[in-house]
């Protein structure tokens, strides 16, 4: 039986609005939340960057990076960065929509997550450079792992909340913690955004 969850997704990111333009000098770039509706509890994959890496070394996050001149729109950012990095054929994707972009604080980028849906089974390949881990958790398992959000500066005396999903050993936190907060809001999950 379907999870009714993957329907209010469907339902929330129906009508999507034109993605808000990247504040000036930034960069734009997508993540794809890809999530796995045939798993019990709904899986969602991340990633764990390199350590080697220039930005983000050793953090966990989602497929995705900045976009290329070639890439016909930001979902086709996404669905390019997810096949260069685990392996994923776009034909196996049904974008859902997308979620609202942010700003990552270390390299300023401006961030949108698609959502995709597995349509079918893969097998994960990462890449061997970028990608250090590949590794599932179910929205289940983030809803009832600890969660705790703290205050950060950011920048020009304003502020930001970080949030921090502690699961499986693992700390999900940073833009990632909040995506991971603004996927659990939309389907009716997690409380208010903050």
């Amino acid at each position: 039986m379907a999870d009714p969850r993957i329907d209010a997704l469907r339902r929330a990111l129906a009508a999507p609005g034109e993605p808000a333009p990247a504040p000036a000098g930034r960069r734009r770039a997508a993540v794809l939340l890809l999530l796995d509706p045939g798993v019990t509890g709904i899986a969602l994959l991340f990633v764990r960057r390199a350590d080697f890496l220039r930005r983000h070394p050793g953090q966990i996050g989602f497929p995705g990076g900045a976009v290329e001149a070639s890439d016909r729109d930001i979902v086709a950012t996404a669905l390019r960065e997810a096949r260069e990095e685990v392996g994923l054929d776009p034909g196996n994707v049904e974008v859902a929509g997308s979620l609202p972009a942010r700003l990552t604080h270390t390299s300023l980028l401006w961030l949108t997550p698609v959502v995709g849906l597995l349509r079918r089974p893969f097998t994960v390949r990462g890449d061997g450079h970028e990608v250090a881990e590949t590794f599932w958790l179910t929205l289940d398992g983030l809803l009832a792992c600890p969660h705790r959000v703290a205050v950060a500066a950011a920048g020009a005396g304003a502020e930001r909340r970080v949030h921090y999903y502690e699961i499986g050993g693992r700390t999900v936190w940073g833009v990632t913690g909040r995506i991971v907060h603004d996927l659990l809001a939309l389907i009716g999950e997690e409380g208010p955004a903050g």
